[in-house]
């Protein structure tokens, strides 16, 4: 077969060599004089067989248009394409070209049958001749490159078809069918478009660009056999208008699901946009309901202002950084102790030569000292607090870390704010803070209850202008350095098993960019005080996303690659929640996004029970002590999958009951 692609691809070269290297500009330009001609001698004819007396004169006239239309070709340079590859600016100048001709001749009629010549010589010309003669000769014209072009096309259509890769296209609108269009005309391109997938069933069986609109609602294998198509061309614009069924059966049928990105680059030398087509990747699909967000609602605070960003080598902080730059801040701060991806972050970052003052450094949020001495010399005026231990299970074995960082280090850079004078303080939370079940949770909400508490002090004593503490609560993000996403495509590229903890565990998904987007705008607008959460749309079962995967990376799950149920971890939860059960929301200007009515604590009760558990995990004596202290903070956190923190959680009711009896 390789073989017969390598010939194919000769011949093709072969036929290109002649028609690019032995077919220069004069020959075009004679053939159009020569059609110039045959319409002239064409119409010549005609009238004589109409008309009363015969024409005079027929070689005269004759060479006189040939040296008019001559004329105006070389003016609009008529010739000067490429026959095989004409486009509309080309046919452009041959009607600008013809319709010159025309009115020149035209006036040339005028002038010699208003003229009195003495002599032999006496021209008369028919009014109506130049304008017949314009009209054939561009008609002519127009024939001959559309047959030049239709025989190429045919022919290349016919070589190439054999090794390109039969697609559909999806939707029958105008985007698609200039992508079509594209592909037919692009010799270059790996795809060959065999039919349009219609949205709408009143344009099922019509035909554009020679290629039919059909439905693949029902029996879309037996159109993929029909058709000997297994890729499908989308736009990320119609992924919101696929149905989750039509695209789940797309991948259970082997559809490769190609991606591809509006005409945003343009080919000078073709005269032509050209569309980027990639292999779909899971998080278009399960990303593709996204909350889209108005940043001009925020830029105002950037402006001029020295911008911190905490854990800003992480997945979620290098975002927030890098749309940070979009805006017209004086400063930006890296802070993070991971120095290897810091580097990474801030070389990336320099490249893009905002003009922005970019400083990384090297700093860990626990460290009272360290960032008072940031804070001293910065004085940042918006701190966007991403900086914390994230790993469920990585937390249970060390609550203390867990308490440390997520406490202690929101603790430290709040505290720092409300004294350095900070306009805002926006704090990462998760959704595992609701409900927590896990240590990590419930470090997150123990944070999230300082911060809401600090504020509210502010607002008690009366302080003018308080430093605004905002809460940011969200679900997984796909492609993060904690996400199953990046997990299961190294497993898959390991060729399996693909691991899952629990066949029914769901869990919560948007994209790095939407949740770093939503962190700035909605951590902007707030007032202070609230927790803000966003609807995630509908919880994805993860052991469907580990079919999924494998099924986009070409091969067959439990045949090609094993999933494989590994039971569920230390403190984890088959489903994560957004809001307590005892919580409700208020509504905000988007009605995506809410925000969570949650209790509120008393900064003053609060303060030393968060003092007395940080001095607890720092001097780490046993775990248990800081759990217990967590769970006395927060009594709504009971653990799971945990053996030693779920017997805490029978002794501290036990404790309670004896303490209520006696």
């Amino acid at each position: 077969m390789s073989n017969i692609h390598d010939l194919i691809k000769r011949i093709d070269k072969f036929v290109l060599k002649i028609t690019g290297n032995f077919m220069p500009r004069w020959t075009i330009f004679l053939f159009d004089e020569f059609i110039v001609v045959m319409a002239f001698v064409s119409l010549w004819f005609f009238r004589e067989t109409i008309a009363a007396e015969p024409a005079k004169h027929f070689t005269l006239k004759l060479f006189i248009v040939a040296i008019i239309f001559a004329a105006t070709s070389m003016f609009f340079r008529t010739y000067h394409g490429v026959v095989r590859f004409s486009t509309m600016a080309d046919l452009k100048r041959l009607t600008y070209s013809a319709i010159s001709g025309s009115l020149i001749y035209f006036s040339f009629v005028i002038i010699f049958n208003n003229t009195d010549i003495d002599g032999e010589l006496h021209l008369t010309f028919n009014y109506w001749f130049p304008f017949v003669l314009g009209m054939m000769t561009l008609a002519g014209q127009f024939i001959f490159r559309f047959t030049v072009k239709s025989v190429f096309e045919n022919f290349e259509q016919a070589t190439n078809s054999s090794y390109k890769t039969r697609a559909f296209i999806l939707g029958s609108d105008y985007d698609s069918i200039l992508l079509g269009n594209h592909i037919l005309s692009d010799r270059s391109s790996p795809y060959l478009p065999v039919a349009f997938v219609a949205f709408r069933s009143n344009q099922v069986g019509k035909v554009v660009s020679g290629i039919p609109i059909i439905s693949l609602e029902k029996g879309l294998a037996k159109k993929m056999e029909e058709y000997k198509a297994k890729t499908l061309l989308v736009y990320k614009n119609q992924l919101d208008m696929m149905s989750k069924e039509f695209y789940d059966k797309c991948i259970v049928e082997g559809m490769d699901i190609m991606l591809v990105s509006m005409f945003t680059r343009f080919d000078e030398k073709e005269n032509k946009a050209i569309p980027q087509i990639n292999k779909i990747k899971i998080e278009d699909l399960l990303g593709r309901n996204t909350i889209r967000m108005d940043r001009s609602r925020i830029e105002h605070q950037f402006t001029g202002q020295t911008i911190m960003i905490t854990g800003a080598a992480g997945s979620i902080g290098s975002e927030i950084a890098r749309q940070v730059v979009q805006f017209d801040c004086k400063e930006l701060l890296l802070v993070d102790q991971a120095e290897t991806p810091l580097n990474d972050l801030w070389l990336e970052l320099i490249a893009k030569n905002t003009g922005i003052i970019i400083k990384p450094i090297i700093a860990n949020v626990s460290s009272q000292i360290k960032m008072r001495q940031i804070f001293e010399i910065a004085r940042p005026s918006l701190v966007f607090h991403a900086a914390a231990y994230k790993h469920v299970p990585m937390m249970e074995f060390h609550p203390s870390a867990a308490v440390v960082t997520n406490v202690g280090g929101t603790k430290i850079v709040a505290d720092l704010c409300l004294e350095y004078g900070a306009q805002r303080f926006v704090m990462v939370s998760t959704d595992k803070a609701v409900n927590p079940t896990n240590v990590m949770g419930a470090s997150k909400r123990a944070a999230e209850i300082y911060i809401q508490s600090l504020y509210l002090k502010q607002i008690e004593r009366g302080v003018p202008n308080p430093t605004e503490f905002v809460t940011t609560r969200f679900g997984n993000v796909l492609g993060s350095n904690g996400s199953v996403v990046p997990l299961f495509k190294r497993q898959i590229e390991a060729g399996g098993p693909v691991t899952v903890t629990h066949r029914d565990i769901t869990r919560y998904f948007m994209t790095i960019p939407e949740a770093c987007s939503l962190v700035l705008e909605a951590g902007c607008t707030g007032k202070g005080g609230e927790i803000y959460i966003f609807d995630m749309g509908e919880a994805v079962k993860i052991y469907d996303l580990a079919e999924k995967m494998i099924r986009l990376s070409g091969r067959i799950p439990h045949k090609d690659i094993r999933i494989v149920e590994t039971g569920l971890r230390p403190g984890e939860k088959l489903y994560e929640e957004l809001l307590a059960t005892s919580e409700n929301t208020l509504p905000t200007y988007h009605r995506k996004v809410m925000i969570a009515k949650v209790r509120q604590y008393d900064y003053d009760l609060i303060h030393p029970t968060i003092k007395e558990m940080l001095y607890t995990a720092n001097k780490y004596v046993y775990p248990d002590d800081v759990v217990r202290k967590l769970k006395k903070l927060i009594p709504e956190f009971k653990s799971t999958n945990s053996a030693k923190y779920e017997a805490l959680d029978r002794e501290m009711e036990l404790e309670e009951v004896e303490q209520i009896t006696a």
